[in-house]
């Protein structure tokens, strides 16, 4: 058992170290051990998450893999995706109205899950930007099952710096490539 825990250790270690190596002030917030869904206006212990629901858990049973496998894409949620500031995976506060969005779709939907895909603009190592986009990705999973829902339901994908919305290479589309794209499934 000590392999699995070994193998934790290593890509923390690794995912850190690619924090220092990128230059410039760091994750915001990664110094004092905060993550992602600190600071935010969802109250997590406030939540009507009720695990005797008989929805609780059903979306886990029996199943594998990936959502893309056993739902059909929802291509008309009007679900925005919620953009991030430079070298931060903190939720905007500018921003939340998205993710309330997205968990009051799921809410509306109790047969829907949902892929969080994190992705970056093209500073930085592609290492680090892999990590950055899987924070990011987490941070929204987190604030949304706030609300709620079961994280069952909820997948996260981090594409880095590999599908841009904006091929550009300027501010603007930088700022359209910092980012957690919400893709419902039923």
């Amino acid at each position: 058992m000590r392999t699995p825990i070994c193998l934790c250790a290593l890509a923390a270690a690794l995912a850190f170290a690619g924090c220092a190596t990128k230059g410039g002030p760091g994750l915001e917030g990664s110094a004092d051990g905060a993550y992602a869904g600190d600071g935010l206006s969802v109250d997590p212990n406030a939540a009507a998450y009720d695990p005797n629901d008989p929805n609780v858990g059903a979306f886990a049973e029996g199943a594998s893999g990936n959502f893309e496998d056993r739902y059909a894409r929802v291509t008309d949620s009007g679900l925005q995706p919620l953009l991030f500031t430079f070298d931060s995976y903190e939720l905007p506060p500018d921003e939340l109205a998205k993710a309330d969005a997205a968990a009051q779709y799921l809410l509306n939907n109790p047969s829907h899950v949902m892929i969080i895909e994190g992705h970056c603009d093209e500073r930085g190592s592609n290492e680090y930007n892999l990590s950055l986009s899987e924070q990011r990705a987490g941070g929204v999973r987190d604030y949304i099952a706030a609300y709620g829902i079961d994280p069952a339901r909820l997948q996260t994908r981090a594409f880095g710096e590999e599908k841009p919305a904006d091929p550009g290479h300027n501010e603007e589309a930088y700022r359209l490539n910092r980012r957690a794209e919400f893709v419902p499934y039923k």
